[in-house]
C-alpha cells in the first residue's frame, strides 16, 4: 500500500543538494541491490528535495536535523529497510537517523474517499512534464491529473477493480479545466549536468458540474494518491513534489 516515510537524519556538516545524490538515496533504500528493479520504466516510489534543517530548531552542539521525506508506491508493504533505518548514506556523507515516522493507507481507502468538485494542489518543487519528447513547463491539468493516473494505475495489481478505466478517463478529460493559479517558475539540478526548470506553487482544478460521479471519485482519489507520488516528471529525483486539499463534495 502506498506509504509514506520522513526521515530526520543528523548530518554533522551541510549535505549537498545534489539531485543524482538524492535519487541514489532513494534507491538504495527502496530498491537495495535489485538491479533489475533499477531499469523498470515506472519506479516504485517518489521522493522531495532534502529539507535543510530549521535555524529555530537547531540544538547547541548537536548535529543540525535534515528531513527526507519520501513514498513507497506499490500495492504492499514497503521494503523492510524503509521501517526502522539506522543510518542514511548521502554521497559520502553517513547521517545517522534521528527519528523516522511513516505513513500509510491502502488504495481501497484512497479510492472511496469522497468525491469532488475542485481539488487544490500545492507544488512544493519544481515541477514539468516529459510530454510527447519535450519538456512542458504549462500547468495543464490534463497532465497533472494524468501524471497522477499512470502512477496509480502502474502501482495497482494487474486486472485492479480500483484501476481508472479509459472510458473514466476520458470522461475526466473532458470536464476537468484550470479554476486559478499562481505559480513561479524555478529551476533546480535535473542530475544530468545542467539545470531545468519547473513550476511552483498553487492551484486549482475544477470538475464541469455536468461531470459523472465516477469522474469525481476517481480524481479525489487520485489527488489524495498525489501526496504520495507527486506530479509530472523526475519524481524519483525531488521533481514534482505535491501537497493536496480535496474538499468534499458540496
Amino acid at each position: 500500500m502506498p506509504a509514506e516515510l520522513i526521515v530526520r537524519l543528523r548530518a554533522a556538516r551541510a549535505l549537498p543538494p545534489d539531485t543524482r545524490l538524492l535519487h541514489g538515496l532513494a534507491c538504495a533504500l527502496f530498491e537495495g541491490t535489485d538491479a533489475a528493479g533499477h531499469d523498470g520504466h515506472e519506479k516504485p516510489f517518489a521522493v522531495w528535495p532534502l529539507q535543510p534543517p530549521a535555524a529555530r530548531t537547531a540544538q547547541p552542539g548537536a548535529a543540525p536535523l535534515w528531513v527526507l521525506r519520501a513514498a513507497w508506491l506499490p500495492d504492499g508493504a514497503p521494503p523492510a529497510a524503509t521501517i526502522a533505518p539506522a543510518q542514511l548514506r548521502v554521497g559520502s556523507a553517513t547521517c545517522p537517523v534521528a527519528e523516522a515516522s511513516h505513513r500509510a493507507v491502502s488504495f481501497r481507502e484512497l479510492a472511496t474517499g469522497p468525491a469532488c468538485d475542485i481539488v487544490r494542489v500545492t507544488f512544493r518543487s519544481p515541477t514539468y512534464f516529459a510530454h510527447n519528447g519535450a519538456d512542458t513547463l504549462v500547468p495543464d491539468p490534463r497532465l497533472i491529473v494524468g501524471s497522477w493516473r499512470r502512477r496509480w494505475n502502474a502501482s495497482l495489481p494487474e486486472e485492479s477493480a480500483l484501476a481508472v478505466s479509459d472510458d473514466t478517463w476520458r470522461e475526466i478529460l473532458r470536464a476537468i479545466s484550470l479554476a486559478d493559479y499562481e505559480l513561479t517558475t524555478r529551476s533546480r539540478d535535473s542530475g544530468h549536468g545542467r539545470e531545468r526548470a519547473g513550476f511552483t506553487g498553487a492551484a486549482s482544478l475544477r470538475l464541469a458540474r455536468d461531470a459523472a460521479i465516477e469522474a469525481r471519485h476517481a480524481v479525489g482519489a487520485l489527488a489524495r494518491f498525489a501526496e504520495f507520488c507527486g506530479t509530472g516528471a523526475q519524481t524519483t529525483h525531488g521533481f514534482g513534489a505535491t501537497c493536496t486539499d480535496v474538499p468534499a463534495r458540496r
